[in-house]
């Protein structure tokens, strides 16, 4: 599947997928940065509280990077991903600012091929 980079108000394009993410019986549908440098997934705290969910159940964890280290909670949730259903950690903190939501690697990289064309300013995720 097809996903044309979107574009930011100051005009970047960026490799933004929509996928559905379900807890319990909520799902919703987002955009997700796809970030091969992520270990790990992390949604902003929003995409927690539209699900229904207690941030704050999950399993507290720190995480670092390169713009420093934040604290936040791991969920394991079910992401439905260019027609593939899969279950992958998804990290929610309050500490995090960032304006997309990452998807990482864990659970998601190794059930796709991913190719990101920025000649075509596409990212392609093959099964």
């Amino acid at each position: 599947m097809n996903y044309p980079y979107q574009k930011d108000i100051s005009g970047a394009h960026y490799p933004l997928i929509d996928l559905l993410i379900s807890y319990k019986n909520n799902s919703t549908r987002l955009f997700s940065l796809v970030d091969s440098g992520a270990s790990i997934s992390i949604f902003r705290p929003e995409v927690a509280l539209m699900l229904g969910l207690k941030i704050e159940t999950g399993k507290k964890i720190e995480m670092g990077g390169v713009g420093g280290k934040i604290s936040g909670y791991l969920h394991q949730l079910r992401l439905d991903i260019a027609g593939k259903i899969l279950s992958a950690p998804v990290v929610f903190s309050h500490q995090y600012e960032v304006s997309f939501n990452l998807l990482g690697r864990e659970e998601v990289f190794k059930h796709f091929q991913i190719i990101f064309e920025e000649n075509k300013l596409q990212t392609r995720f093959e099964k």
